[in-house]
Formats: structure tokens, sequence, C-alpha cells
């Protein structure tokens, strides 16, 4: 190869390198502006500056609920006049969520803009794999667990809720829908696993929609109360909060017959007042189904707890790091022989514990 040709051929990696670097210094530049321009278009959203609220002309502070929010806006009830606004949130508020006591300001259109929230006095949460834990609802002091004969009973569901909840110290309402569906219940036996919860002092209200039982009694135990209905995908969350609440028109779906699993119906929070526009005698929020409750953020020690009965004889175990699955000198092991944990709930235990541990 002459001089002449490897001078070229060097002069055209040198300019073929050099090229590639303007390119790419300009699409680092290019990037570093769409970022900036994003992040400016954000702050605006989340301020209200890109919204109708007429920031100059706002009125007085205001205390309210949220009733359910929708990405960076809101719907507030008004404590004071039982109204309901549509507002903004303002930047670095955190999380919000249904059940939130707010501090909000309206401008002369009669739309807000929530400026701080109030200290919570109870937070349930749930986890997510992507948002590590994702807060659902604030300030309620009752959970009610929604179960059904279709899709099909689940013990082990309803322990997974019993143990996050039970880790808050909320109380707890179990409640049987679709109980008109007699045939199910027998053959999934599930009127005998749910006497096991009630042996263990855990409220239980039987009801059904379709036919119309048991509303009362569901109307009782929500009153004076700040609550959450939970639940599986297709328990009938939507159809219950239809029933209580005539006047809310929410969308149902139907169970697939093939997969027997929900179709998921409600896609955000939403609080309903047991007295129209009242929450002081209680109130319910309707929460997105899910179809398994993740317990990974808990501990074997939190997993343990969850289980009440467990409760009297944690910490008497012959070994401080007892797992109460096959130790010598595991006091619960001898509850169980005693008959004083069924051996159901020990099992369900048993396999929690496991996945836990395998997700971890």
């Amino acid at each position: 190869m002459s001089s002449y040709v490897r001078v070229a051929s060097c002069v055209k990696i040198i300019v073929t390198k050099s090229l590639r670097k303007l390119t790419l210094a300009k699409r680092d530049k290019l990037t570093h502006r769409q970022k900036r321009r994003i992040a400016k278009t954000q702050k605006n959203k989340t301020s209200g500056e890109n919204s109708n609220i007429e920031l100059g002309n706002l009125g007085e502070q205001n205390e309210g609920v949220m009733i359910s929010r929708f990405g960076e806006q809101a719907d507030v009830l008004e404590v004071k006049s039982g109204n309901t606004y549509r507002c903004f949130l303002r930047q670095n508020l955190g999380a919000p969520v249904p059940g939130d006591r707010v501090i909000f300001r309206l401008d002369n259109n009669k739309q807000g803009i929530i400026e701080s929230i109030n200290e919570r006095s109870s937070l349930l949460q749930r986890p997510s794999h992507h948002q590590g834990l994702k807060p659902v609802v604030a300030n309620i002091n009752r959970v009610f667990i929604l179960v059904a004969p279709l899709p099909d009973f689940s013990t082990i569901l309803l322990d997974r809720y019993l143990i996050a909840i039970e880790n808050t110290g909320i109380d707890i309402v179990i409640v049987a829908n679709k109980w008109d569906l007699v045939d199910e219940i027998k053959v999934q036996a599930i009127e005998s696993q749910l006497n096991i919860y009630q042996e263990l002092d855990y409220p239980l209200v039987k009801i059904s929609t379709k036919e119309d039982i048991g509303q009362q009694a569901l109307l009782e135990e929500i009153k004076g109360h700040s609550s959450i209905l939970v639940g599986q995908s297709g328990v009938g969350k939507s159809s219950v909060i239809n029933w209580l609440f005539p006047e809310q028109s929410l969308a149902t779906k139907s169970i697939s017959e093939n997969s027997r699993l929900g179709q998921h119906t409600t896609t955000a929070s939403q609080l309903f007042c047991l007295t129209e526009s009242t929450i002081e005698d209680g109130f319910i929020i309707d929460s997105p189904g899910i179809r398994e409750f993740g317990l990974w953020h808990l501990t074997n020690q939190q997993i343990a707890n969850g289980f009440k009965e467990f409760q009297p004889f944690i910490g008497s175990c012959k070994y401080r790091d007892c797992k109460h699955i096959n130790e010598p000198g595991c006091q619960i092991i001898e509850a169980i022989k005693q008959e004083k944990i069924t051996n159901q709930r020990w099992l369900n235990y048993k396999k929690i514990l496991a996945n836990n541990e395998s997700t971890s």
C-alpha cells in the first residue's frame, strides 16, 4: 500500500470518528433539551399553570377529603359544604390517595388547587413490582374483605389480605358475596371454612346483591367508620357499591366462564359517603381489584404476626428464629397438636412463607 493510500485511509477514519462524535453530541444535546422541555411541562401541569385556574384569584383555604384521583387532578369533597370540586395538585405533595384530608383553595370559577395533605392517621399500602410500596388509601379504620364462590373461593388469598391488614392494626370485616350460589358454596365447602375465621372473632357478613340479602347488616358495619372495600377481581365490588349506593352508575362485568377469573372493572379508587355528601356518618372506598396480594415486603416475623391465633405463642419457642415449620420446641406446632390452631391456617402459613422466601 502506497503512503498516499495509507494517509487517505487515516484521514477517512479520523473524519468518520469526528462525524460520529458530532452526531452523538447533537443527539445528547437534543435529548437534554427534550428532558428540560418535558420537565417544564410537567411542572406547569402540576402547579396548575396550564389549567384555567386563576392563580391570582384564589380564595380562602378549605378542608376537604380526597374522593378520587385522576393523574395530576383529584375530586375533593369539601367537609364544610358537602360540595365536590375538581382540583389540581401542587408540586411535592407526595402521593395523595382517597381518604386523604387536604387543604385546598378555589378560584372564581370554582376550580381548585390542593396545597397540602394533613397528617395521616393510617395508610394502607400494597407492594408493586415497579413502584415499591404503593399507597392505596389513607385515614381508614376498617377494611371490608370481599370474597365469593366465583371466582373460586381461596383461603390463601383471604389470608394474604388478613396478613397485610393485621400488620397495620386496622379492623377487619369479612364479607361473603354471592351467597345465593348455594351449589357452589356447598361444593367448595365455603361455609365450614369461613367458620374458622368467625371463631377467630373476625366479623362475617353474608350478602347477595342479586337476591338482596344482607344489605342492612352490611350498612350497619359501615356506619360511623372510614372504610375500604378490597377483594379479588370479579368478587363483585362494583356490584356491591351499586347495590349500597343506587345513585352511582358504575360499570360491572361478568365472570369469564372459561378462566373463572374476574374481569377488572374499577380503575381508580373512589370514595362513597353513607349519607349523601357527608363523611361523618361513614364512608367506604371502592378499590381496583387485584388477583393476588403480594407480601414480599413483609418479614417472616410479620407474616407470622398476621395470623392472630399465632400471636400468644410467638416468642415462646425454643429457638428465637423459629419459623414454625418443623423446628423442635415450636410452641405453635404444639398448639396445632392441641387444636388451639387449625391445621388449615398453619398449612396456608407455610405456603405463604415458602412463596415469600422464593420471591425475595
